[in-house]
């Protein structure tokens, strides 16, 4: 699709010296997110979780990412999966728990099953069927040093951050999961989120790592966060946010902040668009007008 005029209207702005002042339909209008559905919320690669969501095998966890939900399954013989959540059938959400176990998943809407590998398993259909169509779609998916990576876009590039992750969350525990929901627009979200550590730790992290445009990490000595930002509607947008710690940061009883300060942080957070700079308008501007 055609770049929406506020969005085409930015680059122009972009092109030439001074300030740079969005227009409000950058945050409110339909259109434009829809852009940012097909050009951003798709790249690759996002951060889900920790594999020790999935310590046993045949069981399985709903992902909210935009703008694909995803089931991550682990089979019988340890295999990890990400697979849409959607029926091949009607389009209807094959997966409504948050999470469960099992060796199949079956569809509330007209009863298919799926197995966890995304086959289709009943009903059993026409052998003249091309058996690759009769399966959930399925992305690339790679555990790095603990974390699962999913590339929406299907084109994988593992190993990319092999040397980036830290090791020590190879064998890290997940302290905490927290999930939150706002009324503001994702690109607002996303910079709050970038640019306040001080929800999350007492002192400033030693580490950041980004996955995609839509998932980071932030972290200090043996504890970290990993925050997943999930666009619902131009002005709804929920985040999930990931407390894990090493061996180290458990025995020292590291301190962080809890749950509350991220609370208070929202409540009291400034929505103008002041917050837009150039800086953050070039990187915007750079997901939307790439070639894909």
């Amino acid at each position: 699709m055609d770049l929406p005029a506020s969005v085409a209207d930015l680059g122009e702005k972009l092109s030439v010296a001074g300030e740079v002042t969005p227009e409000p339909a950058l945050f409110h209008d339909a259109d434009v997110f829809a852009a940012e559905r097909e050009r951003i919320f798709t790249r690759p690669t996002i951060a889900v979780d920790h594999e020790t969501r999935l310590s046993a095998d045949q069981h399985y966890f709903r992902s909210d990412v935009a703008p694909r939900g995803l089931i991550v399954t682990r089979e019988a013989g340890g295999r990890l999966r990400a697979l849409r959540n959607i029926c091949i059938h009607a389009g209807y959400p094959v997966c409504e728990a948050e999470e469960g176990a099992g060796d199949r998943l079956v569809c509330l809407y007209h009863g298919w099953e799926y197995a966890l590998d995304g086959r289709l398993v009943e009903p059993a259909l026409s052998s003249r069927i091309d058996p690759s169509r009769l399966r959930l779609t399925e992305y690339p998916l790679e555990v790095c040093n603990g974390l699962i990576l999913v590339d929406l876009s299907g084109k994988s590039a593992a190993g990319q951050y092999a040397e980036t992750v830290p090791a020590w969350l190879a064998t890290a525990k997940v302290v905490a999961r927290t999930k939150h929901g706002t009324t503001w627009n994702w690109k607002f979200l996303n910079h709050f989120l970038r640019s306040s550590p001080h929800l999350f730790f007492v002192d400033a992290p030693d580490t950041y790592l980004e996955f995609g445009p839509l998932s980071f990490m932030i972290a200090q000595g043996q504890r970290a966060f990993l925050l997943r930002v999930i666009p619902r509607f131009a002005e709804q947008t929920d985040f999930h946010v990931i407390e894990m710690a090493g061996e180290e940061a458990l025995e020292k009883n590291s301190s962080t902040r809890g749950n509350d300060a991220v609370v208070d942080g929202l409540r009291c957070a400034d929505i103008s668009v002041g917050w837009f700079d150039r800086r953050f308008a070039d990187w915007y501007w750079s997901l939307m007008s790439a070639v894909r």
